[in-house]
C-alpha cells in the first residue's frame, strides 16, 4: 500500500511505502496530468482551514456540545515526476510543441503579414505605411516567448548559444525543433518558465508544458479548427464520459476524473472495436 502527504498547495510529497517500512522522498509531476488530484487536494486543504476555524469558534463560545466534524482526506492518486515531469505529460508537451508549430504556420498563411494604413494614422507630408496586422503581431509575440524558452534552457543545460536572427517562422520551427530533440533535459530543469501574453493580468511565469497546450488552443481558436470534445471511448471505470480539457491535454472523465491521452483514447476505441 502507498500514499501521499502533501505540504501545502505545490505538493512537495513524500511516498511513504508502508510494506517495506521505508520513505522515499519524490515530488509529484507538476505537468497536468495531476491537475484532477491538485484541485481534489486544494479543496481538501480548504476544508481543513475551515475545520480549523470552526473549532476556534466552538472554543470561544464555551465547547459546548459535540466538536466540528474534522473533514476526511481524499485518497489521491499522485504521479511522480521524472525528475519533475513525467513521461505522459513530456509526450503531451512533444505533441502540443508540434501542433504549436503547425498551426502557427497556418495562421502565418492567412495573409501577408500587413495591413493597410489608416488615413487616421498618417502624417501631414509624410507617405502611409501599412502597419503589422493582428495575427502577426500575435505570432512575433508567440515566437519571442518562445525563444525566451530556448534561451533560458541553452543557458541551463550549458549550451551553445542559438542562431540569432528576426522571429520569422523559421526561427519559431527551429526553436520548437531543438526544444523537441532536448525536451527531456528541458523539462528537468526546476524553475524554467516565462512570463506569457496568456496570463497579462497575473504576470506569474508559466512552464513549459502549460504554455504549449496554451498557445495551442489559443492558435488552434483563430484557425477555426474542430474543436475536440467528447469521444465514445469507454473510460477504465466503465463510462464513457471522457471530454477533452484543452487546460490539461487530456481526455478526463466525468465520472471518475481518470486523464486519458489522445493516443490512447484511439486505443481505447480501436480495442472495443476490434
Amino acid at each position: 500500500m502507498a500514499w501521499f502527504i502533501g505540504k501545502g498547495v505545490d505538493l512537495v510529497l513524500l511516498w511513504v511505502v508502508s510494506v517495506w517500512g521505508c520513505v522515499v522522498a519524490g515530488q509529484v509531476c507538476v505537468g497536468p496530468c495531476n491537475g484532477g488530484a491538485r484541485v481534489v487536494w486544494a479543496a481538501f486543504l480548504r476544508a481543513r482551514e475551515e475545520h480549523a476555524d470552526a473549532v476556534d469558534r466552538w472554543v470561544r463560545e464555551g465547547a459546548k456540545g459535540e466538536p466540528p466534524l474534522e473533514p476526511v482526506q481524499p485518497e489521491v492518486r499522485w504521479r511522480l515526476g521524472d525528475p519533475l515531469v513525467d513521461g505522459r505529460c513530456r509526450a503531451t508537451t512533444r505533441r502540443a510543441l508540434l501542433e504549436v508549430d503547425a498551426l502557427a504556420a497556418v495562421v502565418s498563411a492567412r495573409g501577408d503579414g500587413l495591413r493597410p494604413a489608416s488615413r487616421w494614422s498618417r502624417v501631414s507630408g509624410s507617405r502611409p505605411r501599412p502597419a503589422v496586422s493582428p495575427d502577426a503581431e500575435l505570432l512575433d509575440v508567440l515566437v519571442g516567448e518562445l525563444l525566451e524558452f530556448e534561451d533560458l534552457a541553452r543557458e541551463e543545460l550549458g549550451c551553445a548559444e542559438r542562431v540569432r536572427g528576426s522571429r520569422s517562422g523559421l526561427a519559431r520551427s527551429r526553436s520548437v525543433a531543438w526544444l523537441v530533440e532536448q525536451l527531456a533535459g528541458v523539462l528537468a530543469v526546476e524553475g524554467l518558465a516565462v512570463v506569457s501574453s496568456l496570463r497579462p493580468a497575473e504576470g506569474e511565469p508559466m512552464h513549459l508544458v502549460e504554455w504549449s497546450l496554451g498557445w495551442e488552443e489559443r492558435l488552434r481558436l483563430m484557425v477555426e479548427d474542430e474543436p475536440r470534445g467528447t469521444t465514445p471511448a469507454r473510460c477504465r471505470c466503465g463510462e464513457r464520459s471522457l471530454r477533452w480539457d484543452a487546460r490539461v491535454g487530456f481526455f478526463v472523465c466525468g465520472a471518475c476524473g481518470n486523464h486519458v491521452s489522445e493516443v490512447e483514447e484511439r486505443g481505447l476505441i480501436a480495442d472495443e472495436a476490434g
